[in-house]
């Protein structure tokens, strides 16, 4: 009987530290702040609870590190970052991962020089235009960059002794592109939010009536000629149009049900780097529908109206043009 008591003992013992051999790591944590300022060094740290050790490895931009403890410098290139921490047992049977965003304030930016006549303060073919660096130390070590390449100035160019303005004497076509400024102070690499000097064309125009006539279907185009890739997007400034309303990328279709009811529909023009680069809006009138001849067989009835009633004021939808 005693035999068999510590048997059982040993069995059970024997399947506790089974279990306790195979468990997964528990409560992964990664600690550390919620935002970071580019150029200023964050350090993170994972902490779990294993059976017996706990390795650890950090995940950051398809790239990894072993420890505990991570250190974080961003360039400010990007504004999310995700920091993943994956912990295993010792025997390397079980992992188990968490994730933290982390988000990225960049405190240096490209901005038009406030220093110039109102004229100026937009880029055009032409026009003198300058470009300041903004937020950076006038001491540190910067450099200009077009598109991400280091810039090359010609003769309409000038930079001031402390590399802070960038001065054109007068712009053309070949100056559009994407402006930066590359900080070095020390080790420590900041790349400033970009400006984008946009010089090319855009023509927009919004076809459809001036005039909707309540109970009839109406439809507005929006139309966008670019000197580069461009998208549209309709903004309804004045409300949420009552009726029957569609939007089918850079058309809508509108059946009005009030009249008197005033409607703005505006075309805003994008690009992906220059952000808003030209919008047009239609003010829209809705009046009572116009009697029409029928046909001697027709029957008659009166137009169906669906009635949408919504408490968005502010509708955005995109198309490629």
């Amino acid at each position: 009987m005693q035999l068999t008591m510590y048997i059982n003992v040993l069995l059970t013992i024997a399947g506790l530290v089974q279990v306790v051999t195979a468990s997964k790591p528990q409560l992964v944590k990664i600690s550390g702040p919620d935002e970071v300022v580019a150029g200023v060094s964050a350090l993170y740290e994972c902490s779990a609870i294993c059976s017996r050790t706990c390795y650890y490895t950090w995940n950051v931009k398809d790239k990894s590190f072993p420890g505990s403890k991570f250190t974080l410098t961003e360039n400010g290139v990007d504004k999310f970052i995700s920091l993943a921490c994956t912990v295993t047992d010792e025997d390397h049977k079980h992992f188990v991962s968490e994730i933290r965003s982390v988000t990225v304030i960049n405190p240096v930016s490209v901005k038009p020089s406030t220093n110039q006549s109102v004229l100026n303060q937009q880029p055009k073919v032409g026009r003198s235009f300058r470009l300041t660096c903004d937020g950076a130390s006038p001491l540190v070590t910067k450099t200009w960059l077009k598109d991400g390449a280091p810039l090359t100035l010609d003769s309409r160019m000038r930079l001031s002794t402390d590399n802070m303005t960038l001065s054109f004497s007068i712009l053309e076509d070949s100056d559009s592109g994407r402006y930066q400024v590359k900080v070095l102070n020390g080790s420590v690499v900041v790349i400033s939010k970009a400006y984008w000097v946009y010089l090319g064309f855009v023509i927009i125009s919004i076809t459809g009536p001036n005039r909707a006539e309540v109970g009839m279907r109406n439809e507005y185009t929006c139309d966008a000629q670019c000197g580069m890739d461009c998208t549209v997007q309709w903004a309804l400034h004045a409300g949420f149009p009552s009726g029957r309303f569609i939007a089918e990328g850079p058309k809508i279709l509108w059946t009005p049900s009030d009249i008197g009811q005033t409607q703005v529909f505006t075309c805003i023009v994008l690009n992906a780097g220059a952000g808003n680069i030209g919008q047009v809006s239609k003010i829209v009138t809705v009046v009572e529908a116009q009697p029409r001849p029928m046909p001697s067989n027709a029957v008659l009835a009166k137009p169906s109206i669906a009635v949408v009633s919504s408490a968005t004021l502010l509708i955005l939808v995109s198309a490629c043009v």
